[in-house]
């Protein structure tokens, strides 16, 4: 029966945050198969990147300023580490 199951799986729609360069975005698509329905990414070089490699997939941007019921669901969300640049402590570090 597993198998009949997924042999008419559709493949997940994928949601992707604070995505970088879309690194974790390609693993995930290669594992599960599936389509990304969007990203959120702020930094300007990596958004060019996305948009080349994903023309298609729309750029939500800051995630602090979706409205995020109107945003298609997904069954994949992955997450990369957004960073906050403004306002940064600097490091406490020595050597």
């Amino acid at each position: 029966m597993a198998a009949d199951l997924a042999s008419v799986a559709v493949p997940p729609l994928i949601g992707s945050l604070c995505s970088g360069y879309g690194g974790l975005d390609l693993g995930v698509q290669v594992a599960l198969g599936g389509t990304l329905a969007w990203h959120a990414e702020i930094d300007p070089g990596a958004a060019r990147i996305l948009a080349r490699h994903w023309p298609t997939v729309p750029n939500l941007g800051d995630i602090t300023a979706v409205n995020w019921a109107e945003v298609p669901e997904v069954c994949v969300l992955t997450a990369g580490f957004c960073q906050r640049r403004l306002g940064r402590r600097p490091s406490s570090r020595t050597g």
